[in-house]
């Protein structure tokens, strides 16, 4: 008996050693090492993950930054005195997340805007008490609405899809070609915030060129009022107009016009004229220039430096655009101004002392003005005017403490639909508005385009490409090619 239990001792004391040897063991310490590790990791995992989820803490990787608020919009938002309310007309359950999110964006960003959510099946009166009867509430659309003055701006929920022009047959319908969420929403905001929003009045009865679609988008997305105005039948320009927009006439105005527009901007008014080729020898439009300093070059401008025209033409000029506040938005977003058609300017030599005029747009020293304007060449020849051209120009004469300004562009398409949608035409539009009206407040956010991005050439990039994709590329494939098959001979 003792020996079974001295064997069983032995056993138990057998066992008890391996035990302990396999806990005390490398292979112990090193599994216990990795169990340690992974603990840790799932534990910083999770802290993190609680972080982000709590902080809202998120990368926004798309290219068009689709899913962040610009600088411009913060600004705005930051300096609300206001209470605003947004609400989201959508049924429970079906919403357009891409909407959701960014709208809930700008809840998270201030305390002085909320997103609400309506039902618009339980509640169908709901949006009524802010618009007007006329109006076609939609599921799926916005209500901004400011809390103090119940002042309010509805958006459809088509308004922030933009759609291409050319109807799509596979599709059956115009495709889409962006989002614009935070620009409508921005707007609004903006809208319902400040009523005291900028007014344009469009000249009329001279054969001005006619706005397109797109430039009267982007006026209304930055809460302009616009307006027309037969300045043939007024003996005066409305007191409420901040900007009188002369669009590229193509018949002169008359003394008595020009007179009303000098003693409007005697008083402190602005005024945006756009230039036309056509309109030749218009001697009382070139009076309103020289009171303010400047004259028009005669002829049309050839840009004779390939880096600064497209490839349409040396007459499609690509011209330089010089620091300004007008300018700064279109130096930044790093697009070319397109001009074509254009007509040189230069400031006077001698002028008013209360004037500063300031460049905009200029060519290259290699331009030249085609004196006959039905020249069948664009070449040089003799009593052509050499350059350089100013084709911008701002002018703002400062008398007695009253401040008005002329900006003055050559192009008679500058503002043009391919040139908004395609240049950095929108740019200047929206900054020479923003800068004559003198409401700095007054932002339009660009839409998120979902197509491919174009690309701008000038004559001589394009040639320069072009002979590393037709000439070079080919040539070097075909050296390789010889060099590989003298190689394998000689072996």
């Amino acid at each position: 008996m003792d020996d079974f239990n001295k064997m069983d001792d032995k056993k138990t004391e057998s066992l008890a050693g391996k035990l302990k040897e396999s806990f005390s063991g490398r292979k112990f310490r090193s599994g216990a090492y990795v169990s340690l590790i992974s603990t840790i990791v799932v534990v910083l995992i999770m802290v993190v993950n609680f972080i982000i989820s709590e902080f809202d803490l998120k990368v926004d990787l798309s290219t068009q930054e689709f899913f962040t608020l610009t600088d411009k919009t913060k600004e705005l938002v930051n300096d609300l005195e206001d209470d605003v309310t947004i609400y989201y007309l959508i049924e429970a359950g079906k919403e357009t997340p891409f909407f959701q999110k960014l709208a809930e964006k700008y809840d998270n960003m201030s305390d002085k805007i909320e997103l609400v959510q309506k039902d618009p099946v339980l509640y169908p009166r709901f949006a009524y008490q802010y618009v007007g009867e006329d109006v076609q509430v939609n599921p799926n659309s916005f209500l901004v609405v400011n809390n103090k003055t119940n002042r309010a701006k509805y958006i459809d929920s088509e308004e922030m899809i933009v759609k291409g022009k050319e109807f799509n047959y596979e599709i059956m319908d115009f495709p889409t070609e962006g989002i614009d969420v935070e620009g409508k929403i921005t707007s609004a905001i903006q809208y319902v915030t400040d009523p005291d929003l900028p007014v344009i009045y469009m000249t009329t009865g001279h054969g001005e060129w006619e706005e397109g679609e797109l430039f009267h988008s982007l006026l209304n997305k930055q809460n302009v009022t616009v307006n027309e105005l037969s300045t043939l039948t007024v003996d005066r320009i409305p007191e409420d107009c901040d900007i009188l927009f002369i669009n590229a006439p193509k018949t002169d105005f008359t003394e008595d016009e020009v007179a009303m527009i000098k003693e409007y901007m005697a008083a402190g008014g602005n005024v945006n004229l756009v230039l036309n080729y056509e309109a030749e020898g218009a001697v009382n439009i070139a009076s309103l220039l020289d009171h303010y300093g400047i004259s028009i070059v005669k002829g049309f401008v050839v840009e004779g430096n390939p880096n600064m025209h497209a490839t349409n033409g040396a007459h499609y000029l690509i011209p330089q655009i010089l620091n300004h506040a007008i300018t700064n938005t279109a130096i930044n977003s790093k697009k070319p101004i397109i001009s074509p058609f254009s007509i040189g300017l230069a400031e006077n030599d001698t002028k008013r002392k209360s004037l500063t005029v300031e460049p905009l747009l200029v060519t290259s020293d290699a331009a030249y003005s085609k004196v006959d304007m039905h020249a069948t060449t664009l070449e040089k020849e003799q009593g052509d005017i050499d350059g350089p051209f100013y084709l911008g120009l701002i002018s703002t004469d400062t008398y007695e403490n009253t401040n008005s300004k002329l900006v003055v562009y050559t192009s008679p398409i500058i503002f043009d639909e391919t040139a908004l949608q395609m240049f950095g035409n929108e740019d200047l539009l929206l900054g020479t508005v923003s800068s004559l009206s003198g409401k700095v407040s007054s932002i339009s956010i660009k839409h998120r385009s979902v197509l491919r991005e174009f690309l701008h050439l000038t004559q001589s990039e394009a040639l320069f490409w072009g002979a590393i994709t037709v000439i070079v590329i080919p040539l070097l494939i075909l050296g390789v090619g010889v060099f590989i098959s003298i190689k394998r001979r000689r072996r």
